[in-house]
């Protein structure tokens, strides 16, 4: 087992060896992610381990994130913490033809023969991205709204007159229907 997380792995040597990464990187080094949330400066916890899978008879992982991303409320346009705490499992492949018959929670990477190696962020960055939510919002959050229309009552001529005294802008347009 390894405190750090590497930048690039080789998943068939880890898997090959058993092995098992742990650590911390930095939402700051992620640049997509970066973009759509409000803030950067949280770690993510990242656990990564590598296994020959029997069953499946695939290289396998499991991937392991945690989180917490600052997301901008969709509601009230605050900041909010949104917690992240995922858990992936996928097998690696040559070809997409091996894997139909795989259960649907299985994820499938391929791998490039000539690469062999893949980047880390860059794996914990697609992951992230997949959790953040399409339209953000706090469920603590409330928007401060008032309605209008509340105070409005219909007179005889079809014109709204609002409690506050405003005449109704489309009052003209009532003589015109007639």
């Amino acid at each position: 087992m390894f405190d750090k997380l590497p930048e690039y792995i080789d998943p068939i040597n880890s898997v090959n060896h058993d092995k098992q990464f742990v650590g911390r990187v930095n939402q700051s080094r992620l640049k997509r992610l970066a973009e759509v949330t409000a803030r950067a400066e949280n770690d993510v916890q990242v656990e990564l381990n590598f296994f020959y899978d029997r069953g499946l008879r695939f290289p396998s992982f499991i991937m392991k994130l945690e989180t917490v991303l600052d997301l901008q409320c969709q509601r009230s346009l605050e900041m909010f913490q949104y917690p992240v705490k995922t858990e992936l499992q996928g097998i690696f492949t040559e070809t997409l033809a091996l894997t139909k018959d795989l259960p649907a929670d299985i994820e499938v990477f391929l791998l490039n023969e000539d690469e062999g190696k893949v980047f880390s962020y860059d794996w914990v960055e697609e992951e992230l991205l997949l959790s953040v939510p399409l339209a953000p919002t706090d469920e603590a959050s409330s928007l401060d709204y008032v309605n209008d229309t509340d105070n409005v009552s219909a007179d005889d001529e079809g014109n709204l007159s609002a409690s506050s005294g405003k005449p109704n802008p489309f009052a003209m347009l009532q003589k015109l229907k007639k």
